[in-house]
């Protein structure tokens, strides 16, 4: 098989897995998508969905995978305000909340 046959072969498309953790200021949202380069990673928001593409290109006998997952955010996240971080296989995206929907701590006089 050569270089250029691998290339042409069909992406297998996956679903990542995915941990999301509520913290009283940021949901965490970690997906695993092992083998990816984090410059063949896409995070996107717009419209207030989360969408998460990355590509792992085949190697040797291996087929390249697509990994694709969409999440639709709730009214409380402050879309803007998106980060990621991707290290040792797991993509983790931080999506703080809203400063009107962060708990607020009432001081009794």
């Amino acid at each position: 098989m050569t270089r250029s046959d691998i290339e042409q072969q069909p992406l297998i498309t996956l679903t990542p897995a995915v941990s999301i953790v509520e913290s009283k200021d940021a949901f965490l949202v970690s997906l695993d998508i092992p083998g990816a380069q984090k410059e063949r990673i896409s995070v996107n928001v717009e419209h207030q969905l989360l969408s998460v593409t990355a590509e792992v290109p085949a190697q040797g006998e291996n087929a390249g995978k697509q990994y694709r997952r969409e999440f639709t955010l709730a009214n409380d996240i402050e879309p803007q305000s998106a980060d990621a971080h991707y290290e040792l296989g797991v993509l983790t995206v931080t999506l703080r909340k809203k400063e009107q929907f962060k708990p607020k701590q009432i001081h009794i006089q």
